[in-house]
């Protein structure tokens, strides 16, 4: 059965490692986000030239906002965060609320009468996984208390608590390896070939080197195959780590009919991306450009933000 393990094990950051046949699908951030939550804001500055105003909300934040109506400093707004801040960047903003309809209408109501700055509605990110995944047979499973009240009060189905059963979560699913491999620059393929995953200011490049994969006979085809090994761990990789923003893959040179064959490939497993990823193509010096849309942030940014231990 597929496994949904939530623990705070690392650096007291609440993380959900989806498990499926003990090999890991999926990483999820359960720790604090805005992302979804409505707020009655209040325009701040507008800047014309980019038809955009900053909005602040909540206790002390700021964020960007694309104008689609007419709106002037001092101005109350009903605002939706899109994704939580980048780097430097703010948080992302819209007005076009996505809620159910019973939720639109009671944000609707009582903004008429909240006072500036306050939320109106705040999802739990972590409860609509867990009941997603759980409604469709996997088991959740937890080493924290608080975690697993809130999840019984969800109603969540298929919850095991585990904390006082003397079994570590972290060594039983081998956690820290798991931690450990999505952070490695290096990431080996069942073939003996490996990704270089590295990561700039300006994008993320991915160099597919054929390591300890040397075929003696038709190495054309074993090329070809590697590549095609390789688009399969990149875009489990991509989504595993939360890579956005440009990437670019630098595959090993092959006969010049294949990039389109891999091209095709890449988009059809882009397909099955839950988040917008586009497969832009080849360049003249052969290098692969995809552009996948920010929401949160990478994997990599949300470990390497708390100290080291």
């Amino acid at each position: 059965m597929d496994k949904l393990v939530i623990s705070n094990f690392y650096k007291d950051i609440l993380l959900g490692f989806h498990l499926v046949d003990d090999e890991i699908e999926m990483i999820y951030d359960f720790s604090d986000s805005e992302v979804g939550n409505v707020y009655c804001g209040i325009v701040k500055d507008i800047t014309k030239n980019l038809s955009s105003a900053f909005v602040e909300f909540g206790e002390g934040k700021k964020g960007f906002l694309k104008l689609g109506e007419d709106v002037k400093p001092g101005d109350k707004i009903l605002v939706q965060v899109k994704a939580d801040p980048l780097k430097s960047k703010d948080y992302l903003l819209t007005t076009k609320l996505e809620l159910p309809e019973e939720d639109l209408s009671e944000v609707h109501r009582k903004f008429e009468f909240t006072s500036p700055k306050a939320c109106l509605y705040k999802t739990d990110y972590m409860t609509d996984i867990c009941k997603k995944l759980s409604n469709n047979g996997t088991e959740i499973i937890s080493d924290n208390n608080l975690v697993s009240q809130n999840l019984e009060g969800a109603k969540i189905q298929n919850l095991l608590y585990n904390s006082n059963s003397g079994i570590s979560i972290e060594n039983t699913y081998r956690l820290g390896k798991i931690i450990k491999d999505v952070l490695s620059k290096k990431v080996w393929m069942d073939s003996g070939a490996y990704l270089v995953i590295e990561h700039t200011e300006a994008l993320t490049s991915i160099d597919v080197n054929s390591g300890k994969n040397v075929a003696k006979k038709d190495r054309e085809e074993n090329i070809k195959a590697i590549n095609f090994e390789a688009a399969d761990y990149i875009m489990k990789h991509l989504k595993l780590r939360n890579i956005s923003g440009i990437i670019i893959v630098d595959f090993i040179n092959m006969r010049e009919e294949c990039y389109e064959e891999l091209t095709k490939h890449m988009t059809e497993l882009s397909k099955q991306d839950n988040v917008v990823c586009n497969i832009v193509g080849f360049t003249k010096l052969g290098l692969l450009e995809i552009t996948r849309k920010k929401n949160r942030k990478t994997l990599n940014e949300i470990l390497s933000e708390v100290g080291n231990d």
